[in-house]
């Protein structure tokens, strides 16, 4: 890796022969100041001729770039010395610089390519300049000075790029005759080099700077590997991982009966089973993108309400044979062949690896998104590479776990608790039946009563499961005890009706949202769905919260909850199409601005506030 990292800076340094003290080696090959004068030029054209003291006005840098040249934005990306302004304000007042927006530029590495920011064409910067209130009457020269870079076949790094400009302070404000409306409407899009810095972060992954199709895109391929690893290991400590903790628990009792080295085999075969899930997503991937030319969403199996009825299912049978009602007997051939290669049981371990999978993926994430879009813009090897890493990123700390058989000693002696546990598993996996039922209808409230009713039969089955006649006095009443808090506590958190929500939430409406943009409004799309977990702890954290709910009206904000929950839906439509990218998803679109502020995955309250505070401009 590290290898791979210094030849792309190597050759990065190459694409580019003024970086660094490459300029001194090859700077007989290097344009002339001459072609630098013929190729970028700047004129400054000040908002007023006369301006009063405690007044404000922008002066307009119209930097000219000739075609087929390019000007490097203050964030360039990996390859290019950033854009730059300094002023001699003259003693007046200065502020920071506001830039247009950039634009993609893929610059090729050898077999690679890089994706870095610029501007072509016409570029209007904006210098805001105060006039102190005690200023005394007269001219005021102010020089500007820019930096940076711009680059054809060979690049020039800008220098001796003075711009000078004047006003008057006087009694009165005159305005410039040659401020233009054009000038005028671009100012309004302008923003500063930190929010240039924070829209590429923000972007949606179909809109944002970002790699083109067929290349390596800003990344390295390692990079993108090692941020595929990493959005594998966070899937075990996602919300949505919730579900299915206790099958790894039950699996790790049951393992405890094994030998040492059983308990690390079955442990790499619940492992492969994980990673076995994702090659199915590969072969998906695969098929999808040679066939249609689109590239798989990870949570994509869960849109279809009859993988979450067989999931759910599937958890209902599990339970009632954790409950003793029925065992699988396998044929006395398919028995005898495991018996002679000492395989029985990794069905088992593999199928539950696999159902574990297939359960943590239903909500994206900030990391897990990244690698995915990532992915989907690279060749379909690298992408199947790339979905294949994510796997192992998630089977890691298992496989990390199986490696220590030693742990098979910290556990108590087999005995009834190992009955006990295995039950009390049972018990837990039935809500995440209901949970997934639960997610084919917009009216949860009923299903968490029916969900009290199996904490009730828990509660039950403790007091008269968990003691034998003649336990102590002092045993059961800590275990009736246990019990009847079981009972009464989730009562007192699932049975009451659920609050009318803070925000009142308009359905999605394609009519309804251009409407909204049309007169000006700020637009709030929450993109959510009801089989994702981590939409329901933004919920509980950020839109329940009734001073979110006072800052969107009085914001006049129009907020609107596209679900996703379904496959076939008009607002399941307009995601892929806008953003390709599953929940949780927040996208707040700003007057005046055609792309929208994006919160993926989980954020805070004050993030939200201040992406509503964002303005072009501002």
């Amino acid at each position: 890796m590290i290898r791979s990292v210094a030849a792309v800076a190597v050759v990065a340094s190459l694409a580019c022969v003024s970086i660094g003290q490459i300029d001194d080696l090859f700077s007989p090959l290097l344009p002339s100041e001459s072609e630098q004068e013929a190729n970028f030029s700047v004129a400054a054209i000040p908002s007023l001729l006369r301006v009063r003291p405690g007044s404000q006005f922008h002066v307009a840098l119209v930097v000219k770039i000739a075609e087929g040249w390019v000007y490097y934005s203050p964030d360039p990306g990996p390859v290019a010395l950033p854009a730059e302004i300094t002023v001699d304000a003259g003693g007046l007042n200065a502020g920071p610089a506001l830039w247009p927006k950039d634009k993609s530029k893929a610059v090729p590495l050898g077999d690679q390519q890089l994706v870095n920011n610029v501007y072509t064409g016409l570029a209007h910067i904006y210098v805001p300049v105060s006039v102190p209130s005690d200023a005394e009457s007269g001219i005021y020269k102010i020089s500007f000075t820019l930096g940076g870079q711009i680059c054809k076949e060979a690049c020039i790094n800008l220098s001796g790029v003075h711009v000078p400009t004047s006003v008057t302070v006087g009694d009165a404000d005159v305005a410039n005759p040659d401020w233009t409306a054009e000038i005028s409407a671009r100012l309004a899009e302008a923003i500063t080099a930190d929010q240039l810095r924070d829209w590429h972060g923000q972007a949606s992954p179909a809109a944002k700077p970002g790699p083109v199709a067929g290349s390596t895109g800003a990344k390295t391929i390692w990079a993108g590997l090692a941020l595929a690893l990493l959005a594998g290991l966070t899937l075990n400590i996602m919300p949505c991982v919730l579900p299915v903790i206790p099958l790894r628990i039950l699996s790790i009792v049951e393992m405890a009966r094994e030998s040492r080295r059983r308990f690390v085999t079955l442990g790499l075969a619940f492992a492969a089973g994980m990673v076995l899930f994702f090659a199915g997503l590969v072969v998906v991937n695969a098929a999808l993108r040679l066939a249609t030319g689109q590239a798989i969403n990870i949570s994509d199996h869960f849109t279809y309400p009859g993988v979450r009825i067989a999931m759910a299912m599937v958890m209902v049978a599990i339970s009632v044979n954790l409950f003793g009602a029925f065992t699988v007997t396998v044929p006395s051939k398919v028995a005898a062949l495991e018996g002679k290669t000492q395989r029985e049981g990794y069905a088992k371990s593999l199928g539950m690896g696999f159902m574990m999978a297939v359960l943590a993926t239903p909500c994206s994430f900030a990391y897990l998104l990244a690698a995915m879009a990532w992915a989907q813009v690279q060749p379909l090897w690298l992408a199947s590479v790339t979905i294949i890493t994510i796997g192992v990123g998630m089977a890691g700390p298992h496989v990390v776990l199986s490696a220590f058989p030693g742990l098979l000693s910290k556990l108590p002696k087999p005995g009834k608790w190992m009955e006990i546990f295995k039950q009390s598993m049972g018990f837990v996996l039935l809500p995440v039946a209901i949970w997934l039922i639960s997610t084919l209808s917009e009216r949860t409230w009923p299903f968490w009563v029916v969900a009290y009713g199996v904490v009730l039969a828990f509660a039950l089955w403790m007091w008269g499961s968990w003691l034998r006649f003649d336990a102590p006095l002092g045993r059961k009443l800590v275990v009736r005890g246990l019990a009847v808090a079981v009972a009464v506590s989730g009562g007192l958190w699932m049975l009451p009706k659920p609050a009318a929500p803070a925000i009142a939430f308009r359905s999605f409406d394609e009519n309804l949202f251009r409407s909204a943009r049309d007169e000006g409004r700020i637009v709030l799309v929450k993109v959510t769905a009801s089989w994702c977990t981590e939409c329901l702890v933004i919920d509980y954290r950020v839109y329940d919260r009734p001073e979110i709910a006072e800052e969107l009206a009085a914001r006049n904000v129009l907020a609107v909850k596209a679900d996703v929950t379904d496959r076939g839906s008009a607002a399941s439509r307009w995601v892929r199409d806008q953003f390709g990218a599953a929940p949780p998803l927040t996208a707040i679109y700003l007057p005046g601005e055609d792309k929208p502020v994006m919160l993926v995955g989980g954020f805070s309250k004050d993030k939200l506030i201040s992406a509503l505070d964002r303005r072009e401009g501002a």
